[in-house]
């Protein structure tokens, strides 16, 4: 479900589950890991700012 989520946005599978807790009332943060010697984790992450998820998603 997240894979169909992930290519109608464009982002990864990890975006879509970062952006749904995000999205949660409760929530005002989350915590990513990411090995900061690998740049392609950063820049993977930062998509997760913008794009939301739609009410149906």
């Amino acid at each position: 479900m997240l894979k169909k989520f992930a290519d109608k946005y464009k982002v990864s599978i990890s975006n879509v589950a970062v952006r749904y807790i995000l999205e949660q009332l409760n929530v005002a943060g989350a915590i990513v890991g990411a090995r900061l010697s690998i740049s392609e984790n950063l820049q993977d992450n930062s998509p997760v700012f913008d794009f939301n998820l739609d009410v149906e998603d």
